[in-house]
């Protein structure tokens, strides 16, 4: 994280004097006599000045942004310990000097202070935050054992996590309360290889279509079972809800298109970010995950946006190396290279 920085060493960074400051900030220097050697300017400077010097000194916003972003963790660190939740603060250094996004990792640690407390508002509301790729990986951060996770003892917070899931009101179909719902049923469901009891296929709103989904995607990553990927394309070929959420869920999850709470999809948006993620997958994930790429996944995009986010290219050649590099199951093979000879 970003330690305090007196002014005068973030505008050295811009190879900024003083003077250079208040010429270019229109600031009196007297103003910034007062904040220039001062560590803990940011907590005295006004807000229009503020402005002002942000607008006149490139590095200031990047500082403002991750000092803020450092207070935010800070406090919701005090949160979990308030929760009951130890963290390795040796591995949350390292995450955050590696380039870790501390305002998804926050977002995730205060989602896991929720689920601790069993807190159904505070857990879904931050757990909704948490769909996005990084921000996915700042919550498989949270609860992944040692020596990858933060925690010191996920245990306790993978039992409390089972348990909010029974008790989650998915009901009324909001955006926080299904996607944050569906967002626990994933990673509950990929961690121990089994669908939480009451998540169920028939999908008939979109609260369980999005659930549904959710675990089986879990699933796939979890077992690496056939079965499950066939089941779900089988379905998603009988229920346009499903397809439709196939589609909503992949785009926002990329950040081709935003999360609405109608859970609308917008005409005409390019699915670039999906099919970069898209055919990552492809080339790195289990077979059964790429049987349901190749016949659920893809092909809803390519109904949606025939040109593959304009890289039909980038997905031939993916699919080509993968089908080089061996594919073990036969019917896979063959769907693969189907797919592939229909995309050139």
């Amino acid at each position: 994280m970003v330690p305090p920085l007196p002014l005068s060493d973030i505008a050295a960074a811009d190879l900024l004097s003083m003077a250079d400051v208040a010429v270019l900030a229109h600031v009196p220097a007297s103003t910034l006599s007062r904040l220039w050697q001062d560590a803990s300017w940011l907590d005295r400077v006004s807000g229009a000045t503020l402005q002002q010097l942000i607008a006149a000194v490139p590095k200031v916003a990047g500082y403002v942004r991750m000092r803020s972003h450092a207070a935010h963790l800070g406090s919701v660190l005090r949160v979990c310990d308030e929760s009951g939740l130890e963290l390795r603060h040796d591995r949350l250094g390292e995450v955050v000097g590696e380039g870790g996004a501390v305002h998804c990792l926050a977002t995730a640690l205060a989602a896991a202070a929720g689920i601790m407390r069993m807190d159904r508002h505070c857990a879904t509301s931050h757990l909704a935050r948490c769909w996005g790729v990084r921000q996915s990986e700042a919550l498989d951060m949270v609860m992944a054992a040692p020596p990858d996770g933060v925690l010191a003892e996920p245990i306790r917070l993978i039992e409390q996590a089972s348990q909010l899931i029974d008790i989650i009101d998915t009901g009324a179909n909001s955006l926080h309360t299904t996607v944050g719902h569906g967002i626990l049923v994933h990673k509950m469901t990929k961690l121990t290889g089994t669908v939480p009891r009451e998540v169920l296929p028939a999908a008939a709103e979109r609260a369980s279509a999005f659930a549904y989904r959710s675990s089986v995607v879990g699933l796939l990553m979890a077992t690496n079972d056939f079965d499950v990927a066939v089941a779900y394309q089988r379905r998603l070929m009988a229920n346009p809800l499903l397809r439709r959420n196939e589609l909503w869920s992949l785009a926002t999850f990329c950040g081709d298109i935003p999360q609405s709470s109608d859970f609308a999809l917008a005409a005409g948006r390019g699915m670039r970010r999906t099919a970069a993620e898209v055919t990552t997958d492809v080339l790195d994930l289990n077979e059964a995950y790429l049987q349901y790429l190749v016949s659920a996944a893809i092909p809803v995009v390519l109904e949606y946006d025939s040109s593959f986010g304009s890289a039909r290219d980038t997905l031939v050649h993916a699919l080509g190396e993968r089908l080089e590099r061996g594919i073990v199951d036969k019917q896979l093979r063959a769907a693969c290279a189907s797919l592939l000879k229909s995309v050139q």
